[in-house]
């Protein structure tokens, strides 16, 4: 599901740009200090904890760290279960911006992000094996789709840090993830 659309912030319905290719999406994605890579994993096993995800994808996660210059690295998830799954989802489908740099990687399931800079609107579908940084500062939002089951590596540096929402209604204007996931699927 990887793809990248590019519009002009006041028209959500007609890219400027799109692309499947990881070379094509990494590069205009690095014109705005986003990092973006496509990495082979190995299968996930079913039924494993929280604890052997981790041993796992231990050398994954200690090359990202060395690449991004983080240092802590948690496991993030969701699932249809999730409480409260359509308040989180419209939390997290308002543009805001963090006070840190946080990297993912996509171990399972999908996601868009959508990165708001230069009257530009990035829009970034994630799958497993997907790696993309949030640059501090950056505006952003995250459409995890209505049944969301996904889980992300994520490197930071601590377990915690400040979301801000811009107070802009951008997100409004913008395709969803059934949307955009189902175009691409089609």
């Amino acid at each position: 599901m990887s793809f990248l659309h590019v519009y002009h912030e006041a028209d959500g319905d007609q890219p400027l740009l799109s692309s499947h290719d990881a070379y094509r999406i990494a590069l205009e994605l690095g014109s705005i200090e986003v990092y973006f890579d496509r990495r082979e994993l190995t299968e996930l096993p079913v039924g494993v904890d929280r604890r052997q995800l981790m041993v796992l994808n231990n050398d994954t996660a200690a090359e990202i760290q060395q690449l991004s210059g983080r240092r802590y690295c948690d496991l993030r998830g969701m699932s249809p279960q999730y409480p409260d799954l359509e308040l989180r989802r419209e939390l997290l489908c308002t543009e805001s911006a963090s006070d840190e740099e946080a990297w993912h990687l996509f171990l399972r399931g999908q996601a868009i992000f959508y990165f708001h800079l230069d009257h530009r609107v990035y829009v970034v579908g994630c799958d497993r094996g997907d790696l993309i940084s949030v640059p501090a500062g950056l505006p952003h939002w995250l459409d995890i789709g209505p049944e969301p089951d996904f889980l992300v590596l994520t490197m930071c540096n601590a377990p915690s840090h400040d979301v801000i929402a811009t107070a802009s209604d951008i997100a409004l204007r913008f395709p969803r993830f059934e949307r955009l996931v189902d175009a691409v699927t089609a």
